[in-house]
């Protein structure tokens, strides 16, 4: 009996030996598998965090392309003769696109400055440029433009105005050959399209793309451009040019009186513009552009010959032949312009009073600009000495029984810097000393302005 108590004794301690191993042993294994578990766990936790990392990173770069695609960032360059801001919807395959510059200016004038005052703080421009891709042919683009801060005339000295300086329609069938109408800019000299601020080093544009050019110069036309080879052009069928009477005559500028500028543009008349440039190696452009249109009286009251409204009165035909280099920090530019007016003395009687329309313009200019900083390799910036000399004659013939007016003749020497802590944005610092001829006193002219494109 003992023995058998004791092999049962000795069975059990072993039988329970054996549970609590496998017990401990089974413990381990679920002890791994947690283990694994755990680890499993981990390493997908690790992957979530990489997967939303990199689904945070995707959702900025859909926001970057959206937002690249309704206002794409501006490239600095031409399309058919526009300035880049301008140009900025032309490089948009659709949708919208804004773009815009400005202009802030402070003036000291020796002699006279505006109304007496010899110093004065303008806020020159304010410019939105709105376009609209419907495609990657056809576009809409558009120039708004605020001068002066104020359309009101109760505001400050007043002055100021807000209107349209450029809206068009443009078709690009190919690069040889494009429609575009509306209000557009005319292609004279190289300000009138080219004329955001950072474009041009001296703190005003030329006196001689103002008064003989005179740009901003824009009409309502429907016309043709492109690129064959190493030419562009752009030929434009525009509306009849129109004397404004009433006043406001300006014989420093005097034909800039009868520009219409899409304001109701009376158009029983009409004139055509057009240029053509010849692109050559080192980024050397030369060539010509052209204006002619009959001009027409406006007639009513504001006609001393008792004229119709849209009677023709005379006619305007201009030539202004350009050479523009830009390479290597350079920027050399020289514009020369001929202007011919047919029936300047029936133009000058039906405007009366002491109004000379000439019968001959003529002048030039020439700049030569360098980037300074390119000497010493620094990036981004830029800093422009120039030197620019005009030598223009508002009046070099007028009509028998009439006298030029004093000072119709003037040189400037313009120098100065043009600093761009960004390609986009222009800090410009000049002196100009105008020397007029005969019978006016010479001015001498201290101008800074802050310029910027978009």
């Amino acid at each position: 009996m003992k023995k058998f108590l004791l092999a049962g004794a000795i069975f059990s301690s072993l039988a329970f030996a054996q549970t609590q191993e496998d017990r401990i042993k089974q413990l381990e294994e679920q002890i791994r598998m947690l283990q694994q578990e755990v680890q499993r766990l981990k390493e997908e936790q690790k992957r979530t965090e990489e997967v939303k990392q990199e689904t945070e990173a995707l959702k900025e770069e859909i926001r970057k392309l959206r937002l690249d695609i309704a206002l794409p960032q501006l490239e600095i360059k031409s399309y058919s003769g526009l300035g880049p801001a301008a140009s900025k919807v032309h490089f948009n395959p659709r949708g919208v696109s804004i773009g815009g510059y400005g202009e802030f200016t402070f003036l000291h004038n020796d002699v006279n400055a505006r109304g007496g005052a010899k110093s004065i703080a303008d806020v020159q421009r304010i410019i939105i440029y709105l376009g609209y891709a419907f495609d990657e042919r056809l576009k809409f683009n558009s120039e708004l433009e605020l001068e002066h801060a104020s359309t009101s005339g109760g505001h400050g000295t007043g002055g100021g105005y807000f209107k349209a300086e450029l809206a068009y329609l443009d078709y690009n069938l190919r690069p040889e050959f494009g429609l575009r109408g509306g209000l557009l800019l005319m292609p004279v000299g190289i300000i009138n399209e080219v004329h955001e601020p950072p474009t041009f080093p001296s703190a005003e544009r030329p006196f001689f793309e103002r008064r003989i050019a005179l740009s901003t110069w824009e009409e309502m036309g429907l016309g043709v451009y492109g690129t064959v080879g190493m030419v562009d052009y752009r030929f434009y069928l525009i509306n009849g040019l129109m004397l404004k009477g009433g006043g406001g005559f300006n014989a420093q500028e005097p034909l800039k009186n009868i520009r219409q500028r899409g304001a109701r543009a009376v158009a029983d008349r009409f004139g055509f513009t057009g240029r053509v440039d010849i692109n050559l190696p080192y980024n050397l452009k030369v060539g010509g552009s052209f204006a002619s249109s009959h001009v027409q009286s406006k007639g009513g009251s504001d006609s001393n010959l008792g004229l119709r409204r849209g009677s023709k009165v005379g006619s305007v035909n201009m030539f202004f032949p350009h050479l523009w280099w830009q390479y290597a920090g350079w920027d050399v530019r020289l514009v020369g312009g001929l202007v011919k007016v047919n029936d300047a003395k029936r133009m000058s009687q039906d405007l009366g009073g002491s109004a000379v329309i000439p019968e001959e313009q003529k002048g030039f200019y020439v700049q030569v600009a360098y980037d300074i900083f390119g000497l010493f390799n620094i990036d981004n910036q830029e800093l422009y000495l120039f030197g620019i000399y005009e030598d223009l004659d508002t009046h070099s013939k007028v009509p028998t029984g009439f006298s030029k007016p004093n000072g119709h003749k003037l040189r400037v020497y313009n120098l100065g810097l043009s600093y761009k802590p960004h390609p986009l944005v222009a800090i410009k610092a000049d002196y100009a000393r105008l020397n007029y001829s005969p019978n006016r006193r010479d001015e001498n002219e201290y101008r800074l302005t802050l310029g910027f494109m978009f």
